[in-house]
């Protein structure tokens, strides 16, 4: 065995830019630099990323490599999420590649392949091998705070019309449509804590966006409408709902009751999701080293 060895992590970023407003570019981001932090070999197939400890791999363009000490990483799941039609055809033949579900999966990958679900919230096929779990996220907690200033009123986040289909409408005139944060460009998320600090209540039609526990550590009852394919025991199955987060507004005082227990709840989670990406690490040079007697 080569005590020396060391892999080459190239994690496929959505998008040829950073986009940090959208969840799965985020992730993949991320979890490029959270390899990187613990010492990996660590790359982002994308024009730019936040993260100086990272290397990009310019978008589009095709890279030499060894099959014996690189692997792959691409998103996985249903809708935009799969991004199939972005990944190059040499990534594609690759022979080393994980599968990082970052929504439900609705095909079956490759059985060489090896598949980490973000999150138990996102389902798999019945006949797909899980290899593990790979949480992956980010919070700047000096940011999003309790300020405690003074309250009043609602806002509230649709983000996408499927997720209010078949679905009562809750919103009034009078409440605040955060739909458009994005357009406050690099202010975006000052926006939204300044929102959260600003209304005493917000909810989300959306039931899988992390912004609902943004509010709730800013000290906004945070609630997430209840859905017709989306039951409050799937909504638990993101750790980081556990507390803060009510769903529906009859469970409201739920999120009042727990709101200040969000942040420790949240801060131990980055810690269990350090320990899942250390398993991760070691899970794959277990597999490359058999594979390729190293």
């Amino acid at each position: 065995m080569d005590n020396n060895f060391k892999i080459n992590f190239v994690t496929f970023s959505q998008f040829p830019q950073y986009m940090d407003y959208i969840g799965s570019s985020n992730v993949s981001h991320t979890l490029a630099n959270e390899l990187s932090l613990l010492g990996e070999n660590s790359y982002i197939y994308s024009n730019s990323t936040p993260h100086k400890n990272v290397s990009c791999i310019p978008w589009g363009s095709e890279i030499d490599y060894d099959d014996k000490n690189t692997i792959f990483i691409l998103p996985a799941g249903a809708g935009d999420h799969t991004f199939t039609h972005s990944i190059p055809n040499f990534i594609h033949k690759s022979k080393n590649i994980v599968r990082h579900l970052v929504n439900y999966q609705v095909k079956p990958y490759p059985k060489e392949n090896k598949l980490y679900r973000l999150s138990p919230y996102f389902d798999t096929l019945e006949e797909q091998n899980i290899d593990g779990y790979m949480p992956i996220l980010t919070i700047d907690f000096d940011l999003f705070k309790n300020y405690n200033l003074p309250r009043s009123g609602r806002c509230y986040l649709i983000k996408g019309n499927e997720y209010i289909e078949n679905q009562p409408h809750f919103h009034t005139d009078s409440d605040t449509n955060l739909d458009n944060y994005f357009q406050y460009g690099k202010d975006k998320f000052k926006y939204l804590a300044e929102m959260f600090n600003k209304h005493e209540v917000f909810f989300s039609y959306n039931t899988q966006t992390f912004i609902s526990n943004l509010a709730a550590l800013c000290g906004c009852a945070s609630v997430i409408l209840p859905h017709p394919n989306t039951s409050k025991e799937k909504i638990l199955k993101f750790p980081q709902n556990k507390y803060g987060i009510a769903y529906g507004f009859d469970n409201i005082q739920h999120s009042i009751d727990t709101l200040p227990l969000v942040k420790d709840h949240l801060k131990s989670g980055l810690l269990d999701n350090k320990n899942h990406l250390k398993t991760f690490v070691s899970d794959c040079y277990s597999w490359l080293k058999v594979k390729y007697n190293i």
